[in-house]
């Protein structure tokens, strides 16, 4: 006969197979997707200004350098990456501009961490719509009167995924490891966001199932049109002197006395 501890053992053995069965079949139909989507993410960013400095970029830095400071305008919709298996969306902002070696330098110039919205069936819209009703009307017979009671609300169920920014400030200041930035032309930016499920593996727009359940084109959805960074800030353009000879004015001749 088997004892309590193996019982325990084969149990919570059943109990564990079970869950991992459960969250393997939950990431599957997040990512076939489904329901199937019907609206898909969209994005249009723009720069509104830019200027480079000298200085120190960051606290840390040791040394001054170039750096740019780059606002943008920014319109999102991303309601859509909002599903039952959705916990929260990581949105960046990223600067592209021609890199040494003929390649692409890619800076990340501002993020920002959308939580899903709070779920109905969540402790506190629960406790809120069946416990305070219930624990109101234990008290109410020492109340003066039941209009002055008032039931609290559940919390107002709003999918998030807008975001409209003008006129946005950078949280990070681009920087070059050459050190130098300006007069850099082609550059853009680049709207991407990755979603991070409950259960499941993690989707970056530019994966091969970011474009299966969001239908984002990276390089082609939420890219700006493409500008240059200005020559830095406070610097003085560079004078050539004219050496060629130039004629004197009237009067101020000097003769020439042949001996």
């Amino acid at each position: 006969m088997h004892t309590a501890l193996n019982r325990l053992q084969n149990t919570f053995g059943f109990f564990t197979t079970c869950a991992a069965i459960a969250a393997g079949l939950i990431a599957l139909l997040s990512v076939l997707p489904w329901p199937p989507v019907v609206e898909f993410p969209s994005a249009t960013v723009a720069v509104s200004k830019v200027e480079v400095v000298k200085g120190r970029p960051h606290y840390s830095s040791n040394k001054r350098e170039e750096y740019a400071q780059v606002r943008f305008d920014l319109d999102v919709d991303l309601t859509s990456l909002f599903t039952w298996n959705t916990k929260q969306l990581f949105v960046y902002v990223t600067a592209n501009y021609p890199g040494g070696a003929g390649g692409v330098s890619e800076a990340v110039i501002w993020d920002t961490i959308i939580s899903a919205p709070e779920s109905p069936y969540s402790f506190q819209n629960v406790k809120t719509q069946y416990w305070d009703p219930l624990a109101g009307k234990k008290t109410s017979k020492y109340s003066k009167s039941k209009k002055n009671m008032k039931t609290p609300k559940t919390k107002e169920l709003v999918k998030p995924g807008l975001i409209s920014l003008k006129n946005q400030k950078p949280k990070y200041h681009l920087t070059d490891p050459s050190g130098v930035i300006s007069e850099r032309s082609n550059v853009t930016l680049q709207v991407s966001w990755n979603v991070q499920p409950w259960v499941g593996a993690l989707i970056w727009d530019k994966g091969f199932f970011g474009s299966r359940v969001g239908a984002w084109e990276p390089g082609k959805e939420g890219t700006s049109a493409p500008f240059s960074f200005p020559p830095l800030k406070g610097s003085k353009p560079d004078i050539v002197k004219n050496k060629e000879p130039q004629t004197p004015e009237a009067g101020k001749a000097t003769p020439v006395v042949k001996i």
